[in-house]
C-alpha cells in the first residue's frame, strides 16, 4: 500500500453510505463500462490488489450471523491495498451494515496503523489505544474506534481466520463524489500462512450463481441513491442486486468441505 493511501482524513476513516451488490460476466462489465465511462474519474484505490484478513471466533461466530440474513452485520477485517511490507501502515477496520426501507447502509470506522502495530496487538497483546495515539497524534477519533475494535476482538475472542483477496478497479462519479462504483475479479483465499506481507496468493473461488459465468462482483457505494444514468444503464444487463458476502461464501464453502472429510 502506497504511503499517500494511507494517510486519509478524518473523513474518510468513518463512513457511512448505501451500498448494494450485482454479479457480472464479463460481457456485461464490457457493456456498461463503454456507456457510463465518460461518467467516472478514476478512484483514489483504482487499481490494487485488495488483501482482506477477516477476524472471527473459532467457530466462525460472525459468519454465521452473517449468512442467517439478519438485519444487522458486522466484520472485523485488516485490509491492505497492494501487498504492504510489515512497516507500511494499513487499516484495521469494523464493517457494519444495517437493512434500512430495503436499503442496505454501511458503516466502516477504520485505524490507519503499522502492520508491525497490528501484528503486536493481535499475536503479543500490545495496547491498542496506545497505537492508535501514537499512530494518529492523539486523534479523538482514532482512540474511539481503537477502543470499539479493541472490545470487540476481547468480546469475542476474535483472531485471523481466513484472507481474502480480489483485483479491483474502482470508480467515483465525476459530478458526485459520494458515488463510487467497484468491481472485484479473480476472487481467491487461504485459510493458513495468513500474513499480508505474503501476498495474494490463494486458493481460486468463484461465485456460484444460476450463471456461472457472473463472476464479476460488481459493488455501488453512495451517500444518497443511485443515480438515474447509472440505474437506466443496470436496467438494461437485466442483472439485479443481490446479497453477496465474499467471507460468508468462502466460509461456506470451507465448512462443507470440513462436514465430507467428517
Amino acid at each position: 500500500m502506497k504511503k499517500a493511501k494511507a494517510e486519509l482524513s478524518k473523513s474518510d476513516r468513518t463512513i457511512e453510505r448505501i451500498e448494494e451488490k450485482f454479479l457480472l460476466t464479463k460481457q456485461q462489465k464490457t457493456a456498461l463500462m463503454k456507456a457510463i465511462d465518460k461518467r467516472l474519474d478514476h478512484d483514489e484505490f483504482y487499481k490494487e490488489e485488495v488483501l482482506s484478513l477477516y477476524l472471527d471466533t473459532d467457530n466462525y461466530d460472525l459468519a454465521v450471523k452473517s449468512l442467517d440474513k439478519p438485519d444487522f452485520r458486522m466484520k472485523v477485517r485488516a485490509r491492505s491495498y497492494d501487498v504492504p511490507s510489515r512497516s507500511k501502515r494499513i487499516f484495521f477496520e469494523v464493517k457494519t451494515k444495517l437493512k434500512v426501507n430495503h436499503r442496505r447502509i454501511g458503516n466502516k470506522r477504520r485505524l490507519v496503523i503499522p502492520l508491525k502495530d497490528f501484528y503486536a496487538y493481535i499475536e503479543k497483546g500490545a495496547d491498542l489505544e496506545e497505537i492508535a495515539r501514537k499512530a494518529s497524534k492523539g486523534d479523538t477519533q482514532q482512540l474511539q474506534v481503537a477502543k470499539e475494535l479493541d472490545y470487540l476482538v476481547k468480546y469475542y475472542g476474535l483472531k485471523p481466520q481466513l484472507l481474502i483477496v480480489s483485483d479491483r478497479t474502482a470508480y467515483r462519479g465525476k459530478d458526485d463524489k459520494g458515488f463510487r462504483l467497484t468491481f472485484d475479479e479473480n476472487l481467491r483465499f487461504r485459510t493458513d500462512n495468513l500474513r499480508l506481507e505474503k501476498g495474494g496468493d490463494g486458493e481460486k473461488y468463484f461465485p456460484t450463481t444460476p450463471d456461472p459465468k457472473r463472476s464479476i462482483i460488481m459493488e455501488i457505494k453512495t451517500m444518497h441513491a443511485m443515480p438515474t444514468w447509472f440505474v437506466t444503464e443496470v436496467d438494461k444487463l437485466h442483472t439485479y442486486p443481490i446479497r453477496f458476502s465474499k467471507y460468508g461464501k468462502i466460509y461456506q464453502l470451507i465448512t462443507k468441505r470440513k462436514e465430507k472429510n467428517v
